[in-house]
């Protein structure tokens, strides 16, 4: 078995089963039907349901106590802390009880990596702090990551779904404003962390989601943040730390609506120098650059959800199919953009249904090149051949729903996709032309347990908690994997 939860734990455990004993023998204490009890029978029978209590509360105190004593960082506690939150961290133990432990829903979306220093962060949603996967140095290399945390201000640490996506330049952390009235922005070598305030126009009507990832300009002057629910294009002025809105140019397509939701998703670096939001509900391809903010292309309609997000594969982007049949590709390497759609040529055992809906929504570029699609809903890894210019499908992944989104090449040659609600990891061989699938572990049961991560400085991957109570660690093995793929040859764990 290629899981290695190494569980200890065992006294907490215990602690909980005898607390479970303890209630269910008050359960049961004093329901026996028959005749009334003596006096000094039912002083003896409520004396030992008293003791019994306290029984119980000492060591329902110690188990608070213990769970506590596992947090990364107290302001992950959830007061009061409840049964089914001690039971859901019993299924991320670890081999020394690390004191790592995240409880809580919609902590990060997504994470962000610095490539200076290899640290790796987790976007905070939910989360009233950032986390930090710091690397640890031994001898010239580093042996492994230690978490920590960097406080949010108190005036925006509550707030629900804050930030979504971010970026590390020129060490400082800068984070994508989905619910929050600001910009984050964080100084990684001081901690020193800066709100920075939107225009006034978005405080007037601001609205949950608003922009939903973004890209830098070719002088990495400025992000642009690319509108969901957002009317304009969020523009961070890096240097001088301002934001001001940008107008999108819609003229040309008389049908656009950007009152929409859920119009764009992606902020992809093209190699013309623009920055592109790939069509979700949109009516047409969002184009930016220092000039201003445009649509591009044919017109697709409105309502159809059609592709999530998207890759730069020399010069041209390829956008992940959620409910469309076909690939987007947006050839930057030409002005205006050459646009086509590649149809996805199913194989035989497959079997989703062609109105199949959030099929795929992220993806990776293997050692070889292409670019491969774990199975969101659909049941099929996508693979886009980029020197054929074709899309086919290949595997069985399994047919429960939003099983991973997105993934991360490693040293041997696979791509490990994130588990979101799927109860495995999603490991795809992509090197010498030949494609095999390998599901692994046996991961918890509940639903959006991690989102975004990186390749950390050891080699190995690190996916940071949405749901999930501890970042997911994976070691590939050091070398090149061959096929059949080896069943014993990756270790995943909790950290």
């Amino acid at each position: 078995m290629p899981m290695l939860l190494l569980v200890s734990f065992y006294y907490f455990c215990n602690l909980l089963c005898l607390s479970v004993d303890v209630v269910e023998g008050f359960s049961t204490m004093g329901q026996k039907f028959g005749a009334p009890l003596k006096e000094d029978e039912a002083v003896s029978q409520l004396s030992s349901k008293k003791k019994g209590k306290k029984r119980q509360n000492e060591k329902w105190s110690i188990i608070k106590d213990t769970f506590q004593n596992l947090l990364l960082d107290e302001s992950f506690l959830l007061l009061p802390v409840r049964s089914t939150t001690v039971n859901a961290a019993m299924q991320y133990t670890t081999e020394a009880d690390t004191p790592h432990l995240m409880p809580g829903t919609h902590k990060h979306l997504g994470g962000a990596y610095d490539p200076e220093t290899g640290s790796i962060f987790g976007v905070p949603a939910n989360s009233k702090c950032i986390l930090c996967l710091q690397p640890v140095w031994q001898d010239g290399s580093v042996t492994h990551y230690q978490p920590s945390v960097i406080s949010l201000p108190p005036e925006i640490a509550d707030q629900k779904m804050k930030w979504l996506r971010g970026i590390v330049h020129n060490g400082y952390l800068w984070a994508i404003p989905s619910w929050a009235s600001a910009v984050l922005c964080v100084n990684l070598a001081t901690h020193q962390v800066e709100l920075l305030p939107l225009p006034e126009e978005v405080h007037e009507q601001q609205n949950p989601w608003q922009w939903h990832g973004g890209g830098m300009n070719p002088t990495k002057t400025a992000i642009y943040c690319i509108p969901s629910n957002a009317k304009h294009v969020l523009k961070v002025d890096m240097i001088t730390k301002t934001t001001s809105l940008v107008d999108i140019d819609i003229t040309a397509y008389p049908g656009m609506d950007l009152s929409i939701p859920n119009k764009w998703y992606g902020g992809i670096a093209g190699k013309d120098g623009c920055i592109y939001g790939i069509p979700y509900r949109a009516g047409a391809i969002l184009q930016i650059d220092d000039q201003g903010a445009r649509c591009v292309g044919p017109f697709y309609g409105l309502d159809r959800y059609n592709w999530h997000g998207g890759i730069c594969v020399d010069g041209s982007i390829y956008a992940h199919p959620s409910h469309a049949n076909t690939v987007l590709v947006i050839d930057t390497n030409v002005s205006p953009p050459h646009i086509k759609e590649l149809p996805i040529q199913v194989h035989d055992d497959s079997i989703d249904i062609t109105s199949q809906t959030y099929k795929w929504l992220g993806g990776a570029v293997g050692v070889d090149g292409n670019i491969y699609h774990p199975a969101c809903d659909t049941s099929v890894v996508l693979k886009i051949d980029i020197k054929a210019q074709t899309c086919s499908t290949f595997g069985f992944a399994g047919e429960s729903r939003n099983k991973w989104q997105g993934g991360l090449l490693a040293r041997d040659g696979c791509i490990y996709c994130i588990p979101a609600n799927g109860q495995h990891v999603l490991r795809i061989h992509t090197a010498n032309g030949r494609n095999e699938v390998q599901l692994l572990g046996d991961l918890p049961a509940h639903k959006d347990k991690w989102q975004g991560g990186s390749m950390g400085k050891d080699g190995c991957l690190y996916f940071i908690p949405e749901n999930g109570y501890r970042v997911l660690k994976i070691t590939p093995p050091g070398s090149m994997a061959s096929t059949p793929l080896r069943e014993d040859d990756v270790r995943i764990e909790f950290v």
